[in-house]
């Protein structure tokens, strides 16, 4: 029985090979004490576990905004590969600019168009905590497109 386990794992874990995407694009930052504008976006995730990956990224960030730096777990929640994949993503890393916490969650669609370029669409809600005081503490949403590369 625990060999048969153990056989059975090992085949869903090698049929889907190593995957994920890279990608660059803007932000539209929705709430925020930040200036509520559009701001460049990069981020790498790598799935080797088939559904459950990792996420880093550059969020939010301009030429006067530094932005948030974060790192996360993906979970891989529904797909019609190799064309569509929905991705939920909890993340977690600091705001650069104010040197504060940050924690927050999001929904991912990769639709891939031509062979492995393709468009990602996200929305997340970030919590940065920059310490007891109502005002430095705030709700970030924003949204954001990226031209992302996929394997």
């Amino acid at each position: 029985m625990a060999c048969a386990l153990l056989l059975g794992l090992a085949e869903a874990v090698s049929a889907r090979p190593l995957h994920g995407s890279a990608g660059v694009g803007g932000t539209f930052v929705l709430t925020g004490s930040q200036g509520d504008r559009t701001r460049a976006d990069v981020a790498i995730d790598i799935k080797p576990w088939n559904r459950f990956g990792g996420l880093v990224a550059w969020r939010a960030f301009d030429e006067e905004r530094r932005g948030l730096v974060v790192v996360g777990l993906v979970y891989e929640a529904a797909a019609a590969r190799p064309r569509l994949v929905l991705d939920l993503i909890v993340q977690a890393g600091a705001d650069l600019d104010a040197e504060a916490p940050v924690i927050g969650g999001s929904i991912r669609s990769t639709l891939t168009i031509i062979g492995p370029l393709g468009l990602a669409l996200e929305t997340t809600a970030y919590l940065v905590y920059d310490g007891i005081a109502a005002d430095a503490t705030r709700l970030q949403i924003q949204s954001n497109a990226l031209v992302v590369v996929s394997w």
